[in-house]
C-alpha cells in the first residue's frame, strides 16, 4: 500500500506532549542554559513526530539530527558548523532554516515550527553568553547529516515536485479530457469523483491526489495505476494513451521510480541516483501523421525526431518528438507532438510559456522498431540502426487533432 508523505500529519502537533510548548513563556526570560537545552532542546531530540524540516526534505535532513544529548557537544558542533551566530544569537543560521516555509504551510507545522525556533532561539541566546560552552572544543563527536549535499537536493520537495512535473505533469493534455473537474461532470456522474484526480492549474495538488487515491504505488511503482492504465494494461475507458517503450512510458516509469525511491528512503549514495534529464519536454496541441506506410511496418513502433532549418543547416538538437504504434490495416501513424530543447537554452524557457512548433521548414527522422525489441526492454533507445528514413517538409502546422500536420512517409533508406 503506497504511504502519503506529500503532507504533514495532524499528530505533529504532540510535541506539546513533550513539554516543549508548555514551557515557552516562563523561558523567555531564562539565561540558564543548561536548564533551557534540557527544558526545551532535548524533548525535540526525544521525539517521535516529524519536525519542520519534512515540510521541505523528503529526507536526508531532520532537526534531530542536530542535536546530541550533552549540551556542549551540540553547542560547539553548531558552532564550528556555522550554524550559531555568536556576534547576533537571532541571526544563527539554524534558526534562518527552522524559519523557511511554504506557501502552503499547515496549521499543525506552523507550531511545530514555532515551537522549535522558540526552543533553540531561548537557548542559543543564553548559550551565547555563557563562558563554559563558548570554551568547549569539539572532540570526535558528529551530528547533523552526513548524506551528501547531491543527495540532499535530490530528496528536497520542490526537487520531487519539479520531477512530476517535467515527466506526467508535462503530459498532463492526455489525460484532462477525463480526469480533470472542469472537464469531466459526466463521467463524475458514472463513476464517482474518484475519476478527478487532477487538480486544474495545480501539480503539487495533483500529485498529493495520485497518493491520497493510490494511484501512485511507492510499494511497486510500475504496477502503479496511473501508468498501466494509460497503457492499455489495466482496463481504461479512455482506451490507451501511449505505448510500452514509447518516451511517455519511460518518463512516467522514471518519476514513479524515483518518487518510490525518495519516499522509502532507498538513496543512500550519490551513484544511485538518476542521471538528469538533458533536455525539457513539453506536450503541444499539435498532432503529426505520416500516411502511405508499408504494410510490412503494420503495428510497429514507430518515433519521429523533428528538426528544424535555421538558415544554413538542420538544428543540432531536435525540436519536438513523438512516437506511437502504427495503426492496424490503415498504412498511417498519428500522435501529439511533444516540444523538446536542451535544458537552460532560450528555447527551452520559451516552452514554458507557448508549447508550440512554429510553422516553417522541418526534417522528420522517422525510427521503426521492426524487431520488437521494445517489447523486451522498454528503457532502449531507438538508432541509427533502427532509422527508416527522412522527409523534409513545411507550412503551417496547426492546433488539433483535425486536421493534424500530414506528411507521406520517406522511402526505407
Amino acid at each position: 500500500m503506497p504511504r502519503l508523505l506529500t503532507s504533514i500529519p495532524v499528530a505533529v502537533v504532540a510535541f506539546a506532549a513533550c513539554g516543549i510548548s508548555a514551557t515557552l513563556a516562563g523561558d523567555a526570560t531564562d539565561a540558564d542554559a543548561n536548564a533551557l537545552f534540557h527544558r526545551r532542546v532535548l524533548p525535540i531530540l526525544a521525539s517521535k513526530n516529524p519536525s519542520s524540516c519534512t515540510e521541505c526534505h523528503f529526507g536526508g535532513v531532520e532537526i534531530q539530527a542536530y542535536i546530541h544529548k550533552d549540551q556542549a557537544t551540540t553547542f560547539a558542533a553548531l558552532r564550528d558548523a556555522g550554524l550559531i551566530n555568536l556576534k547576533s544569537p537571532d541571526d544563527s543560521k539554524i534558526l534562518q532554516f527552522i524559519r523557511r516555509h511554504t506557501d502552503t504551510t499547515s496549521d499543525s507545522l506552523r507550531k511545530v515550527r514555532a515551537a522549535e525556533h522558540e526552543a533553540f532561539q531561548a537557548w542559543i541566546r543564553a548559550a551565547a553568553r555563557d563562558p563554559g560552552l563558548l570554551a568547549t572544543q569539539l572532540g570526535k563527536t558528529k551530528i547533523g547529516t552526513e548524506l551528501p549535499v547531491e543527495l540532499i537536493r535530490h530528496l528536497r520537495r520542490d526537487h520531487v515536485l519539479n520531477s512530476f512535473v517535467e515527466n506526467i505533469w508535462s503530459q498532463i493534455g492526455r489525460c484532462v479530457n477525463c480526469h480533470s473537474p472542469d472537464r469531466n461532470e459526466r463521467l463524475v456522474k458514472e463513476h464517482g469523483e474518484q475519476v478527478s484526480w487532477i487538480r486544474p492549474n495545480d501539480p503539487a495538488a495533483t500529485l498529493a491526489q495520485c497518493v491520497e487515491q493510490y494511484i501512485i504505488d511507492t510499494d511497486d511503482p510500475e504496477e502503479s495505476l496511473i501508468l498501466l492504465k494509460p497503457l492499455g494494461e489495466v482496463a481504461h475507458g479512455g482506451g490507451p494513451k501511449f505505448a510500452p517503450g514509447d518516451q511517455t512510458d519511460k518518463n512516467f516509469r522514471r518519476f514513479l521510480n524515483d518518487y518510490a525511491a525518495v519516499v522509502n528512503r532507498s538513496y543512500q549514495r550519490v551513484e544511485q541516483l538518476p542521471p538528469p534529464p538533458g533536455e525539457v519536454a513539453r506536450l503541444t496541441a499539435q498532432h503529426l501523421r505520416i500516411v502511405d506506410l508499408p504494410q510490412e511496418l503494420e503495428k510497429c513502433f514507430l518515433r519521429v525526431d523533428i528538426f528544424r532549418w535555421e538558415g544554413q543547416d538542420w538544428s543540432a538538437t531536435r525540436w519536438g518528438t513523438a512516437d506511437n504504434l502504427i495503426a492496424a490495416d490503415k498504412q498511417l501513424w498519428q500522435n501529439l507532438v511533444t516540444a523538446t530543447a536542451p535544458v537552460d537554452s532560450p528555447r527551452a524557457a520559451k516552452l514554458e510559456q507557448e508549447p508550440l512548433l512554429p510553422s516553417g521548414r522541418y526534417l522528420a527522422k522517422v525510427y521503426v522498431d521492426r524487431t520488437g525489441k521494445l517489447q523486451n526492454d522498454r528503457d532502449l533507445e531507438l538508432g541509427e540502426d533502427d532509422l527508416w528514413g527522412e522527409v523534409e517538409f513545411d507550412g503551417e502546422w496547426p492546433v488539433g487533432y483535425q486536421p493534424p500536420k500530414i506528411i507521406h512517409a520517406p522511402r526505407k533508406r
